[in-house]
């Protein structure tokens, strides 16, 4: 008996310490794990909310406020136009846009009612006087009298749409530079001297993303002719489109 009495002294005392050392290993390690465990936890939610954040941040657009005698071509037509007499002597019908950057010209409506009939004829911006009320609104006069208009040339338009005139242009979708996206124009910006400045666009054809009126340059777009009418493009990608300004009231 006394033989096996060590061997098995000996067994028990190296399993013991093997407990002891299992229990050590045991205990330190849940606590590394769980550190590591804690530390790629707190790394992740801050990933997640780095990235929830880039998603939520939307661009700062700047803003456009027109400047002195600046005006919306839209608010242009309709205007009666004030002789020298003070009398009214024809309604602006549209605005021929000029070429390459040059003057328009007012086309008026002499006669009619309502809008509907009368003669078309063409005014210089040159010989006309365009000045804003105290509602920032234009105001049309000419030193000029009814009896002036009989003289001038009556208006013809070259083709059906061909985005010469503003009230073409007004209304339209226009595709942007990169395919299958479009913006609609809504008005554009001219000054006293009858240049088109700039074009007020949504973001987006229907404007349901921002109800933002955004400003861009003109000479940004293109009317493309066809074989019918033309086509209207505007030389902007949706990117760029982002970071236009947006058209603010005068206060």
């Amino acid at each position: 008996m006394k033989h096996y009495i060590a061997p098995i002294g000996a067994v028990a005392a190296i399993a013991l310490l093997a407990a002891c050392s299992g229990a050590d290993t045991t205990v330190d390690t849940p606590g590394v794990n769980d550190t590591t465990a804690h530390t790629e936890s707190t790394d992740m939610a801050d990933a997640t909310v780095d990235n929830t954040t880039m998603d939520e941040v939307e661009v700062a657009r700047a803003s456009y406020v027109m400047a002195a005698g600046e005006y919306e071509a839209s608010e242009l037509i309709g205007d009666d136009i004030i002789g020298a007499d003070g009398e009214k002597i024809a309604t602006v019908a549209d605005v021929l846009i000029g070429k390459d950057g040059a003057p328009g010209q007012i086309v008026f409506r002499d006669g009619g009612v309502l809008g509907v009939a009368g003669d078309l004829g063409t005014l210089p911006f040159s010989s006309v006087s365009v000045k804003l009320d105290a509602e920032g609104e234009p105001e049309v006069s000419a030193a000029l009298v009814d009896e002036s208009l009989e003289g001038v040339a009556e208006f013809e338009q070259d083709g059906l749409n061909d985005y010469s005139l503003a009230s073409e242009l007004i209304g339209t979708n226009a595709e942007l530079a990169v395919a299958d996206n479009y913006t609609r124009i809504t008005d554009l910006i001219m000054d006293a001297e009858g240049h088109v400045k700039h074009a007020v666009v949504t973001d987006g054809v229907s404007g349901v993303a921002s109800d933002e009126r955004l400003v861009i340059d003109f000479n940004a777009i293109t009317v493309v002719q066809g074989d019918s009418e033309g086509e209207v493009m505007i030389n902007k990608t949706p990117e760029q489109l982002k970071t236009a300004p947006v058209l603010r009231d005068m206060d």
